[in-house]
């Protein structure tokens, strides 16, 4: 019985490339890996330290750790042995199956994997809502891995190779949930960032640093406008001579006569977070422990009331700031 992290696909984007950046970030100890519709087993010594590597990679939708099996039986062998690992009496679990190309049916795997979990740990119960333990199989030709849900993945769409954007990054947190929400929606991104001082480049390193071990690391570039002239000056003739897509973060608070230049001047560039509020992003950074400092030193604008927009859809996903800052910053 070997150890196995078996990885799901989120269902949006295209399969081979999560398949690409999985195989990228555990190369070279990456161990084998076995490829289904909506999934990948790695067979690895220490599935843990797959998971780990994986936790924030774009188009998860979670990560299990287990053991692999070779027969249906020795599936609910693996079962029988997770079960006595992490059910305790008055616990409750739920089960979830993924078959193809197999002589079981997914009905049948579900049933038997239930009642060997059932039988395995007395007083424990079925819960598919909320459940303390979820279990995974994931079969292909009757092979395959067993295992139990460690973490839910980011979800979001697998970073694609065809996908290219730049993200102008200023080293406060506003840009840095626009570079999230964009590698969320499957971008390879190169942040651009025009040197105002040695704590903005600073911010930015950390934020590139943090980016490169969530991202395929060949996926995310730093591009740093330095030299003569304002850090203003430099990004107009940046823009001037970019070709390509160019993501920026403006929130209506921080819309100052610069901010609207620039919506003026470069309508290619999109602005995702523009609908979020400032107090929301604030406040969901200071629920979770974290001092915020803005860098933006743009003039502000007086808001009178307050909009209702918390959910924006970003190229073609939706993106709700809890779950984008929720993901940036665990």
């Amino acid at each position: 019985m070997k150890t196995a992290a078996i990885v799901a696909w989120s269902g949006n984007g295209d399969f081979v490339d999560l398949q690409r950046s999985v195989s990228s970030k555990l190369l070279p100890d990456g161990g084998s890996i076995t490829t289904g519709s909506k999934s990948l087993t790695v067979s690895k010594s220490d599935p843990v330290t797959v998971a780990r590597r994986l936790a924030y990679l774009p188009g998860i939708s979670w990560i299990a750790v287990g053991y692999d099996f070779a027969t249906p039986a020795g599936c609910m062998a693996d079962l029988a042995v997770l079960a006595k690992k992490y059910l305790r009496a008055g616990s409750s679990f739920g089960l979830t199956a993924q078959v193809e190309d197999s002589s079981q049916e997914e009905g049948d795997i579900l049933l038997d994997g239930n009642g060997a979990l059932l039988k395995s740990v007395k007083g424990t119960r079925i819960d598919e809502r909320k459940p303390d333990v979820t279990f995974r199989v994931v079969m292909v030709r009757d092979k395959g891995a067993a295992g139990v849900e460690l973490r839910r993945g980011p979800g979001g769409v697998p970073t694609s190779k065809s996908m290219k954007a730049f993200c102008l990054v200023s080293g406060g947190y506003h840009s840095a949930v626009v570079a999230w929400m964009s590698a969320l929606s499957g971008f390879s991104l190169t942040l651009v960032h025009a040197r105002a001082d040695d704590e903005s480049l600073r911010q930015v390193a950390r934020l590139y640093s943090e980016l490169s071990r969530r991202l395929d690391p060949s996926s995310i570039g730093l591009h740093v406008l330095d030299g003569g002239g304002s850090p203003g000056d430099r990004l107009a003739s940046w823009l001037d001579a970019t070709k390509g897509d160019v993501m920026a973060g403006i929130h209506p608070e921080c819309r100052g006569r610069r901010s609207r230049a620039v919506l003026k001047d470069y309508p290619a560039v999109l602005m995702p977070l523009l609908l979020l509020q400032e107090d929301e992003v604030r406040a969901k950074l200071q629920s979770l422990g974290i001092k915020v400092k803005g860098v933006d030193k743009a003039p502000t604008l007086t808001m009178s009331g307050k909009t209702p927009f918390v959910v924006r859809h970003f190229a073609g996903k939706e993106s709700d700031i809890n779950g984008v800052l929720d993901g940036l910053l665990r």
